[in-house]
Order: structure tokens, then sequence, then C-alpha cells
């Protein structure tokens, strides 16, 4: 991966640390939804707090926002073929 910020090598070093994070929180939200999603033919109600469905769904965010900038930065930069190109 490229260094995240090259004038500064702790920021670099904190930025990596927080995208390892979000590997393992991507890992967590899977067994967090295995466990207590509501799919898979259950028909009972979630017994997740309302304050957990929040911060799945905003870690869920987090992830895929920066999943997608990281995407469209490198068809800007020429790394990737934008879809339909």
């Amino acid at each position: 991966m490229p260094n995240p910020s090259p004038a500064s090598a702790r920021g670099s070093e904190s930025s990596q640390k927080i995208l390892r994070t979000l590997v393992t929180t991507v890992g967590t939200l899977a067994e967090l939804r295995n466990e207590l999603g509501i799919d898979h033919g259950k028909s009972e109600r979630s017994a997740a707090l309302a304050r957990h469905a929040r911060l799945a769904l905003n870690a869920t965010v987090t992830v895929a926002e920066f999943v997608l900038d990281t995407w469209q930065a490198r068809i800007e930069l020429g790394q990737l073929v934008a879809p339909g190109n």
C-alpha cells in the first residue's frame, strides 16, 4: 500500500493502524450479523440494542466510504479503469 502520509512517518503509521482496525471491523461486523442478524430465515426480532445497530451501521458506512473513495482516487490516478471504459 502506498504511504498514506508521505510527509509524516508517524501519520503514515497511524493511518496503517486505522486501516488494520478496519479490516478487523469488517470481520467482526460479519460475526455480529451472523449472531444477531434477522435474515437466514429468522423470524424473531433481533436482540441487538439500537445503539449497537447504529454502531454497526456507522462502521459499515465508514468502511464503504473509504473503499469507494480509494477506488475513485485510483481511477483518477490511472491505476484502475473506470467501469464502462
